[in-house]
């Protein structure tokens, strides 16, 4: 079987993504009659961001295109398909490359599944892994047609440190003038990190019991006078009172905060496993039956607007005592 591992060079996390594939290629792909390749999407030069003797696969390609729209990346694989062909196309996290999985199987007649965390090829037969239900089951499914087409799970795949590879082969494809003419005018914009919250110390997550959008950017206010980054649950993103970004949960961040102020959250499953990893679960809520309180370390009930003002207030005194 030959399979392609293919990364987006748009991504500010290339890195961890080549190693998150890396990770998963050990884990999944090590028979001898397994070979793959890695493919580079990239409107410019990635090296140092991404060494070209780091990727996942010892044979690396390195591909330049004019945009970073699905549309060309389909098209461009298209373009490698025609002189290489292959039975696995492997992708990491990411909204563009479930897209990408899903609209390629479908042009190819084959088979696609988006967040897997494991596969297991045997008999001529794939088998991928994915948790369902809210991360409840872990479901086994089978894929009958390939080419197979797969996207990585955020979490579950353990990410690998790729060794320097001194018999790498580099192959460059120049597809930079591949212009697909759509009728419509197309710009990218690259989506505001969230790195900020898989990366915090201290932090504070809103729920949908907070009520309104302004008192969503109330609570982010508090949350940044305590030093602590801001979050929401999916109900709050969902209703678009913060931008999507600042998603905490499966389909979100997965943090591993110090300290997580949970406030008017009710801590559904896919909810807490984005706050699974804290040192310290605090939950403050008015409902002395939501889910976050069998959770938490310290449960406070009561109106979370007046508990987040006077640990504001505390604080700052206690600044300018200090100072």
């Amino acid at each position: 079987m030959k399979f392609k591992a293919i990364l987006i060079g748009k991504s500010e996390n290339l890195m961890t993504q080549a190693e998150q594939l890396y990770g998963f290629i050990n884990a999944n792909l090590g028979s001898e009659d397994i070979l793959g390749s890695t493919a580079i999407f990239a409107t410019k030069e990635i090296d140092p961001i991404l060494p070209f003797n780091q990727a996942p696969t010892d044979k690396v390609e390195l591909v330049q295109v004019c945009d970073y729209q699905t549309e060309t990346i389909l098209k461009a694989i298209e373009i490698l398909a025609a002189d290489e062909t292959a039975d696995l196309y492997l992708l990491p996290f990411g909204a563009l490359e479930q897209e990408i999985v899903v609209r390629w199987a479908y042009r190819t007649n084959g088979s696609s599944l988006v967040q897997v965390k494991s596969m297991d090829w045997s008999k001529n037969k794939m088998q991928a892994k994915k948790a369902v239900y809210a991360n409840h089951v872990m479901a086994t499914f089978q894929m009958k047609q390939r080419p197979y087409c797969i996207s990585l799970a955020k979490e579950g795949v353990e990410p690998e440190t790729i060794p320097v590879r001194d018999t790498a082969i580099i192959v460059k494809h120049d597809l930079s003038n591949l212009k697909l003419d759509q009728g419509i005018a197309a710009e990218w914009i690259s989506e505001e990190s969230a790195s900020d919250l898989e990366s915090a110390r201290f932090l504070v997550v809103g729920g949908r019991g907070m009520g309104s959008a302004s008192a969503c950017q109330a609570l982010e206010k508090n949350a940044h006078a305590l030093g602590a980054e801001f979050g929401v649950s999916r109900p709050v993103a969902m209703s678009a009172w913060t931008p999507m970004h600042r998603l905490v949960g499966a389909s979100g961040a997965i943090t591993k905060p110090e300290v997580c102020i949970a406030a008017a959250v009710s801590g559904a499953a896919a909810f807490y496993a984005g706050i699974a990893s804290s040192k310290k679960i605090i939950a403050i809520n008015s409902d002395a039956q939501a889910p976050i309180t069998n959770a938490a370390d310290v449960v406070i009930i009561d109106d979370y607007k007046a508990i987040m003002d006077a640990l504001v207030r505390i604080v700052l005194e206690a600044k300018s005592k200090a100072s």
